[in-house]
């Protein structure tokens, strides 16, 4: 098997073939790579993560829960943002065939 210094070296290696290197596979590292490659589809990525796999740490020990804003003051921009975000949440879950529950 390979050792963690020769996956360590060869991704250092790879990431000289890459359009861009993303550090951190959690949520956002993985959004900014999903991101970048739908705008760039000819372009080549790269996450860098220290983990074994990605999502694994500060990732893994959310919630779960798509937040509604209802606990931040009413029109404020964390509230407005919150709102859209939950909206825009459930109708990607619901193009992608997410399982996921609504209540």
């Amino acid at each position: 098997g390979q050792t963690m210094r020769s996956m360590a070296l060869k991704s250092l290696y790879e990431t000289r073939k890459c359009d861009l290197a993303v550090v951190g596979g959690g949520i956002i590292g993985c959004a900014v790579a999903r991101e970048f490659l739908g705008r760039n589809p000819r372009k080549r990525v790269i996450i860098i993560e220290k983990e074994a796999k990605i999502g694994m740490h500060q990732t893994s020990h959310n919630s779960g829960v798509i937040h509604a804003g209802m606990y931040y003051k009413p029109g404020s921009l964390k509230a407005k943002f919150c709102v859209e975000g939950s909206k825009r949440m459930y109708d990607y879950c619901r193009k992608k065939n997410i399982p996921h529950r609504q209540t």
